[in-house]
């Protein structure tokens, strides 16, 4: 009997949850509170943080003592470095080929105000520069995992989710490296009284983060190449420990993890077809490392520091928010968007968590900058943070909502109609040549490579050859068959000055569709040239389409109400 009465007094008085059944209370918490936010038609990553805030040091206090944070850090680390190697790979080449400019000008522009919006208002209010300064690194970073994880939950897909997962990716990149100089600029202050000198020095430390990920990131995803191209080493395991491997690398040359897996990712997109499967491998540990990472988000919010530093935590989130609103709007414009992404874009931009803390982690290991900096850099992001991760599901859900892109990604009759198998400046001297530059482009934007641009060429002209595939109303439908191949792919094509193609009404044709059909799916391929031929004779599609200037201004007519009775779901 005291052998029992004292492991009943161990349990009840003395004993810590360890690790499993911390992670197990994290998973039991996290499935609960996104079981009530979708009762409630809340966001899931909402709900995951509520029952992290519930079972929280702010609640009941079942978990959250320093000790268990720093356990759980690697499961968080390790959440983020996969979430960074997703977004990575959504840097594919083909895929924003040409959606270049708006990405790009939005993410500057969106950077360039959030620094300089924080910067003025931190000042206005009284802040130090050195605090100033830091601030100004750290606003402009974006929460990816919060991103992604509502873009699959909302299924979203399109020119805006295209966008913001780029613009999230080049985002973290430049978050890193401006905190990087910020952080070389005010350590330089204080151990030396001066800053312009070190200017070399801040430029030095973030070449050595942008191309020491990079090479670290591209050396991995080559080496993860060449062993998955071979049978007996497994993709599951071998993308799992290249992950491990690169955090673990990142630490130890003082790099950012998040960074080098991002890389990695790009360097997967964009490789091969082969590689680029890869990026899917690991799809069956998100949901459970998703709900892990939000609700321990919700564990370790900082509701103290939100109370302690309030008034100025306001400033820096609304003079963010402020920033990132205007910024994404101007780049928006700039980058000839459509209204529906750039009136949008912002919103979605708002959270703001994992990289965020990550960066004061990482300052509160600097001894060149005095303490009550760092702590008060701490306790305003945090408790920016803090509100981010309150206020931001709501701004993104409601971003994915208003977009028009939420519920669409889901398979469609005809899934090449994409941007990016668009081109609208198609210049060609007759209908072979403009076959061949069609051809050429189906190769470049779908990653066809169990054939050459010779042979795919040869099965389109032969089929033009029996007949022409003109159907009048300046519009023709190459199409050809091949050996295999994943799904029926192909490219649309407007060209403004009208081709000669035989036509039966003697229409040059100024809109072309070019089609690659598998034997096996000789059956849709009837569908889908069904569908397509009905879709561009509605004289209202066809017009918008040959009038459009940019492979968006195309889409947006495909996308748009009259299309979709056309280019049905199948689910």
């Amino acid at each position: 009997m005291e052998a029992l009465h004292q492991i009943l007094d161990s349990i009840l008085h003395g004993g810590q949850p360890g690790p499993f059944l911390v992670v197990g209370i994290l998973v039991l918490a996290g499935f609960s509170g996104g079981w009530v936010a979708k009762l409630l038609r809340l966001p899931h990553v909402t709900g995951n943080i509520l029952g992290g805030v519930v079972v929280g040091p702010a609640c009941l206090g079942l978990i959250g003592t320093h000790e268990q944070m720093q356990d759980l850090q690697p499961l968080s680390t390790f959440a983020m470095s996969l979430v960074a190697v997703s977004i990575g790979g959504h840097l594919s080449y083909r895929r924003i080929h040409n959606s270049l400019r708006r990405i790009i000008s939005i993410s500057l522009l969106e950077v360039s105000f959030s620094v300089a919006t924080v910067l003025a208002a931190s000042r206005l209010f009284g802040m130090d520069w050195p605090t100033t300064l830091l601030l100004g690194g750290i606003c402009v970073s974006t929460a990816p995992a919060t991103t992604i994880a509502l873009i699959r939950e909302m299924r979203a897909k399109g020119p805006f989710v295209k966008t913001l997962i780029s613009a999230v990716a080049l985002n973290d990149i430049l978050c890193i490296l401006l905190f990087v100089m910020m952080r070389t600029f005010v350590g330089a202050y204080f151990e030396s009284g001066e800053t312009v000198g070190k200017i070399d020095d801040a430029l030095i430390l973030a070449a050595y983060h942008l191309l020491g990920s990079l090479g670290l990131g591209f050396a991995a995803g080559w080496l993860s190449k060449m062993l998955v191209s071979r049978p007996r080493f497994h993709d599951f395991t071998t993308i799992l420990l290249a992950i491990m491997l690169l955090d673990g690398l990142a630490a130890y040359l003082q790099l950012s993890p998040l960074l080098v897996n991002l890389f990695f990712g790009v360097f997967l997109g964009n490789s091969s077809e082969l590689a680029e499967r890869q990026l899917t491998t690991l799809l069956p540990l998100e949901p459970i490392l998703y709900v892990c990472f939000f609700t321990l988000a919700g564990v370790s919010l900082h509701l103290e520091a939100m109370m302690a530093v309030g008034f100025v935590a306001l400033v820096y989130f609304f003079s963010r928010v402020l920033g990132k609103t205007i910024g994404a709007a101007l780049g928006g414009l700039v980058g000839r968007c459509s209204p529906r992404i750039w009136q949008n874009m912002a919103f979605a931009l708002y959270p703001q968590s994992g990289i965020a803390i990550g960066l004061v982690i990482l300052l509160a290991g600097d001894a060149h900058i005095p303490d009550g900096i760092k702590q008060a850099v701490s306790a305003i992001i945090l408790a920016g943070v803090t509100i981010a991760e309150i206020v931001g599901p709501f701004c993104t859900k409601a971003a994915l909502v208003r977009s028009g892109e939420a519920n669409r990604d889901r398979q469609r009759l005809v899934e090449f109609l994409a941007e990016e198998f668009i081109m609208v400046d198609l210049k060609a001297v007759d209908k072979w040549d403009a076959i061949r530059q069609l051809v050429a482009f189906l190769m470049r934007t779908h990653r066809v490579e169990h054939l050459s641009l010779e042979e795919l060429y040869q099965s389109v002209a032969t089929r033009e050859n029996e007949m022409s595939t003109a159907m009048g109303r300046a519009i023709a439908i190459p199409h050809g068959h091949i050996a295999k191949g994943p799904s029926i792919q192909g490219v649309m094509g407007i060209c403004r000055e009208g081709i000669d193609f035989d036509a039966p009404d003697g229409v040059p044709v100024k809109l072309i569709m070019l089609i690659v059909t598998p034997h096996d799916k000789k059956d849709l391929h009837l569908k889908v040239l069904a569908s397509l031929s009905a879709m561009v004779r509605d004289e209202a599609i066809r017009t918008r389409l040959m009038a459009a200037i940019s492979p968006e201004d195309a889409m947006e007519v495909i996308e748009s109400k009259e299309a979709r009775d056309y280019n049905y779901f199948l689910e």
